[in-house]
């Protein structure tokens, strides 16, 4: 399914702070403002950092855009699929690949401001959380299904007992063993990135909320149609099977720890003269 890394220019592992991981499916016109937006935030605020860009088998020029990008500029990394996997695949090849000891996910699709990583950076160092969140606000003129998003974030919170402003929000920030372990989940999802925040409630990480805006999308076309019946359909099925997945992974734990804690009843007190 991958494509290739490049090695152009990659920086040593050695110092890497930050690691941002892009999934790029069909985004020819956004890659070139996305990495002089992302680079310009590296300078700014003086992150030793690499933007991983990973082509999702895009049937446009994306692939062609990325690799020209990589070869002139050393903080760049191109990685890629030969077919289309989802956009949690995307992240499991950019993971593998980056070398940072923070890692940042944001889209392609410049709808997430590059220039609010910073935002997300200085939120970490301040409050030190597991994971920095995005809240997204759209600017005027930006077509969100809004009952679809308010509704599903809802149903998130009711279903998973969390109190997140934007659970489908995957402008996260976090060290690199909690996206590991985020990452780690028995089912395959198409839309795992609508429950990345309920995921990381159920694994008791802390979340800190930061406030963004989010912009018109300038190019490309989104995978979300102004009504997503069917999409939605699909992620209240995932939405029954990952609870179901997460009560059973935590009744396993619950007996784990019962059983390591069970005094066997073959053991006696000395002082009671037990044989």
């Amino acid at each position: 399914m991958s494509r290739s890394v490049g090695s152009q220019g990659r920086l040593s592992a050695d110092g890497i702070v930050l690691s941002v991981i892009a999934p790029c499916f069909n985004e020819q016109d956004n890659i070139d403002p996305l990495v002089d937006r992302t680079l310009a935030v590296f300078d700014a605020t003086k992150i030793t950092a690499d933007l991983v860009l990973v082509d999702d088998g895009s049937t446009d020029d994306t692939w062609e855009r990325i690799r020209r990008r990589a070869r002139t500029e050393a903080r760049v990394l191109d990685v890629g699929h030969t077919s289309n996997g989802g956009i949690e695949a995307a992240w499991r090849t950019g993971l593998e690949s980056a070398t940072g000891e923070l890692i940042c996910l944001i889209d392609a699709d410049l709808q997430n401001r590059p220039e609010d990583i910073a935002k997300l950076y200085r939120t970490y160092l301040r409050e030190l959380p597991d994971i920095v969140q995005a809240v997204r606000h759209p600017v005027r003129g930006v077509r969100r299904c809004r009952m679809f998003s308010r509704g599903l974030n809802f149903l998130l919170n009711l279903v998973f007992g969390t109190r997140l402003r934007d659970n489908k929000s995957g402008f996260i920030l976090c060290r690199r063993d909690v996206m590991v372990s985020l990452l780690r989940h028995r089912s395959g999802y198409r839309y795992f990135q609508s429950f990345i925040g309920v995921a990381a409630g159920a694994q008791g990480y802390t979340i800190a909320e930061v406030d963004t805006n989010f912009d018109v999308r300038a190019a490309g076309k989104s995978f979300l149609s102004r009504f997503p019946v069917g999409v939605s359909l699909h992620i209240l099925w995932e939405l029954l099977n990952f609870r179901l997945e997460t009560w059973l992974t935590a009744r396993r734990s619950r007996r784990r720890r019962q059983r390591r804690w069970t005094v066997p009843c073959a053991i006696t007190d000395p002082a009671q003269g037990g044989t």
